[in-house]
């Protein structure tokens, strides 16, 4: 079934027609950071492959539904077809209104330590996508002198520095169809990116708004001064 999952992503993301996002690792950026910042769909769609394949066996995204994935520049036919390669837990196929399959991962399997649900994570640790990114990249072997607890993994960015989870991003994990190397840190970075945007997928639409809203709120305090100035001028 992963590998079905896998193939449905790769057409899906061939026929999206996404190209190939900016620099944005040297220095790290998200194009989603400032004011005005907003999502790239291919690193978007890039981070959804990563997830996909790499962090779907064990983490949950209990908040989207299949039919969500449109926001990443995807069809709806494209959606579909990747929502129906996916069985859910009584056997049925998943369609768009379905939500993410829940791994149910068990804490045993991470000695104690249960799998947290990705919807929110990246406003739910402090830091957000730089910890993500540096979490997810931080993994090196311990330093002489460090004992690490049974089960857990050294990781620069983690508090403690003892984690886990083993380091679930090698680099070259997946194949991107648009071309993008797939080093480790560009897969870091592109889940991470997707992360940001299951914790805030109406972040365009909201940012457009806002922009609008200033807008027309600059325009109508033009039209008041202008008002202003005319009535004044007329009483004098």
């Amino acid at each position: 079934m992963r590998r079905l999952f896998a193939a449905a992503l790769a057409l899906g993301f061939a026929t999206a027609g996404a190209a190939q996002a900016d620099d944005t690792l040297s220095p790290l950026h998200f194009q989603s950071q400032g004011v005005f910042g907003s999502y790239d769909k291919a690193a978007l769609q890039r981070g959804f492959l990563v997830y996909e394949t790499n962090c779907a066996a064990c983490h949950a995204l209990n908040a989207l539904h299949y039919r969500d994935l449109e926001g990443l520049g995807l069809t709806p036919d494209e959606v579909a077809g990747i929502a129906a390669s996916v069985k859910l837990a009584d056997g049925s196929p998943a369609t768009l209104d379905s939500r993410f399959k829940d791994p149910h991962a068990k804490a045993t399997t991470f000695g104690g330590a249960e799998p947290p649900d990705l919807s929110n994570i990246v406003n739910a640790r402090p830091g957000g996508l730089e910890y993500i990114y540096n979490y997810l990249t931080g993994y090196v072997p311990a330093p002489d002198g460090v004992t690490l607890l049974p089960g857990r993994n050294y990781n620069l960015a983690f508090p403690g520095n003892q984690t886990a989870m083993p380091a679930p991003l090698k680099g070259n994990d997946v194949t991107y169809a648009d071309g993008t190397a797939a080093t480790l840190p560009q897969e870091a970075q592109d889940v991470t990116a997707f992360l940001a945007w299951t914790a805030d997928p109406n972040l365009d639409a909201r940012r457009e708004i806002g922009i609008r809203a200033v807008m027309f709120l600059v325009f109508l305090s033009i039209i008041a001064i202008a008002n202003k100035r005319k009535t004044w001028r007329e009483t004098v």
